[in-house]
């Protein structure tokens, strides 16, 4: 079962994670009061603990740019059985990562970094280290990957600060060797020249 919304929010500030600005909330009025707050275009998705892949039902709508189009996404998303609430979070664009852990049954945390969207089901290209490790060893992780180039620019796309990539993967090794979970997944991780942020949270006790 995934972690409550709470707890996972509580966790990623314990550890410096940090997410994209949201809100987690039950009903219209909150969901565009959220909208208003954050500023549009903004993302709605679903949120259960009993559900791993909420894409898979329509649990996510993006682009909305209106409160027309938000009250909208609130009615679809809200006759979804089974959720919890419904999160509004600001939409942002840029380069886009994987970051996950696992228990492994041998060798304890392990942490994953990915090149995310169609990237990573076309080259599966990612890198594991045990956790914790510092930022010399998340460092290696990055040069690993074969998209690295993506970092710097490539083809007129965002120049991402490595190290800001690297204190991220560190901090989740900090996160996966120091707390009971089965599973954790930052996917996407959205990087721009400014910075980067957690846009998706699953994390399964």
């Amino acid at each position: 079962m995934i972690l409550e919304y709470t707890k996972q929010e509580q966790l990623l500030k314990k550890y410096n994670l940090k997410t994209v600005l949201s809100f987690f909330i039950k009903n219209k009025k909150d969901a565009l009061q959220a909208a208003n707050k954050i500023g549009y275009p903004v993302v709605f998705k679903i949120f259960s603990q009993n559900c791993l892949h909420r894409t898979d039902i329509g649990g996510v709508i993006t682009k909305i740019d209106n409160a027309k189009k938000a009250k909208e996404a609130f009615d679809k998303l809200n006759s979804i059985k089974g959720i919890d609430g419904i999160i509004v979070q600001k939409q942002i664009d840029g380069l886009e990562f994987i970051v996950g852990a696992k228990q492994d049954s041998v060798f304890g945390p392990v942490v994953m970094f990915g090149a995310g969207g169609v990237l990573v089901e076309l080259f599966n290209d990612v890198s594991f280290r045990l956790a914790p490790f510092n930022r010399r060893v998340a460092l290696s992780m990055i040069d690993e990957l074969r998209s690295k180039k993506l970092l710097d620019g490539f083809r007129g796309g965002p120049n991402i600060k490595k190290e800001a990539v690297a204190d991220l993967l560190v901090n989740t090794s900090l996160l996966a060797s120091k707390e009971n979970f089965k599973e954790i997944d930052f996917n996407p991780v959205i990087a721009n020249e400014k910075d980067l942020f957690i846009c998706d949270v699953k994390i399964i006790q």
